[in-house]
């Protein structure tokens, strides 16, 4: 919270300037979408103007019949958890949607540090938003916005850069630009507190809505220091990593993102009143999500082919396993993991070939899943296992 209020001290700094010249108007956007912003360096300003154009220029053109995604994912805030929560979303989500190369990371970055990302600025994610929207088929393609970052009780994300930009992102704003961009059918999943102001604005047949929080509700996990909010960390690293379908892994993770509230607000509740520090007592976020009837018959579509891929590289990872003595759970027969993992294998090249994806791209997909994987065994075994179980049960294995 103290976060905002800092960005907010700047943003208000800000307008009292322009107020002097403009007293009558109170915002100098006249509700469309911007920030006030400190112009970068010159050696800043052309990295991130080749940043941009590199992750614009990388983005394949869609392939007529087949249901293409496109991702953008940003971190609207420069807190670092929120660019380490886009960047891995848009892994998880990339590799679900088979859109490693229609995938757009934006990021405000981590106060201090180089630039791993273009600026997530109103010019950047507009710029993100018309590219993608150049190269969609708007009938029959699917694009994928995740954003992620503190959020004000009137349903405003905020922008910020410490010291350099300030703004909001609101769900009028994101409604304008999309249209604008000629995009249709879309996913929007919304990682910040009161982000259930997206909902309403977003209630039609080609939308798909997940929010980490009621419109009168905060979200958490939104400290510095963590890889996730809990939000994201229970969607996208815990239920989406599990081999749910999407709107599906937004209805198991509510399970997870109430424990995770009930022990914070236990641990509240065992605080003195002066350790509480003055905030009020957390209540739980209550997720919202808004599935449309279109977008709804487009999912299954569109997430079939990366569902095969995860698979064969969780099976892969749990073979591993098996066979060295370090099993995951329910997952122990090396040799039953093995046919199920080579079953896989073969619905993905199968798959593969109908989203036109020839054996060698399959092939080196189920590798970077495989790799995926096994990096998030250590601490994330039981989901993994979960994966791998599901998925050889779905092929009777």
């Amino acid at each position: 919270m103290s976060g905002i209020l800092r960005s907010l001290a700047m943003i208000g700094a800000s307008l009292a300037v322009a107020g002097a010249t403009h007293a009558q108007q109170r915002d100098p956007f006249n509700g469309q979408f911007g920030a006030i912003e400190r112009a970068m360096a010159p050696a800043e300003a052309v990295a991130d103007l080749e940043l941009m154009a590199g992750s614009l220029g990388q983005l394949a053109p869609q392939r007529p019949g087949v249901t293409d995604t496109y991702v953008l994912a940003a971190g609207l805030w420069s807190d670092p958890v929120f660019e380490r929560e886009a960047e891995q979303a848009a892994e998880l989500l990339a590799r679900r949607f088979d859109a490693a190369d229609r995938s757009v990371v934006l990021s405000a970055g981590q106060a201090g540090q180089p630039r791993k990302y273009p600026a997530a600025t109103p010019n950047n994610i507009n710029a993100a938003l018309g590219k993608i929207g150049s190269l969609i088929d708007p009938n029959e393609d699917l694009v994928v916005v995740f954003l992620t970052s503190h959020g004000g009780q009137d349903g405003a994300m905020g922008l910020q850069e410490v010291n350099r930009l300030g703004g909001a992102l609101r769900a009028q704003h994101l409604r304008s630009s999309l249209a604008a961009a000629g995009i249709r059918n879309k996913v929007l999943i919304i990682s910040a507190c009161y982000s259930g102001h997206f909902i309403l604005p977003f209630s039609d047949p080609n939308s798909v809505v997940l929010t980490a929080a009621a419109a009168d509700k905060t979200s958490f996990g939104c400290q510095p220091e963590r890889d996730w909010t809990y939000f994201g960390d229970a969607l996208l690293n815990h239920s989406l990593r599990s081999g749910a379908a999407l709107v599906d892994a937004f209805d198991s993770s509510l399970g997870l993102i109430a424990d995770w509230e009930r022990d914070l607000i236990a641990e509240w509740d065992g605080k003195t009143p002066a350790a509480r520090g003055g905030l009020p007592r957390p209540e739980p976020s209550n997720p919202q999500k808004h599935v449309g009837a279109t977008v709804a018959l487009m999912l299954p579509l569109a997430e079939h082919y990366g569902m095969a891929i995860e698979c064969a590289g969780t099976l892969g990872v749990a073979f591993d396993r098996a066979r060295t003595q370090r099993p995951l759970e329910g997952l122990s027969n090396a040799s039953n993991v093995e046919a199920a993992r080579d079953e896989n294998r073969a619905e993905a090249i199968r798959l593969g070939a109908s989203v036109m994806r020839t054996e060698d791209q399959v092939t080196r997909a189920i590798s970077a899943a495989r790799s995926s994987a096994d990096s998030a065994a250590a601490s994330n075994a039981d989901t993994l296992s979960t994966h791998g179980s599901r998925c050889a049960a779905d092929l009777g294995g």
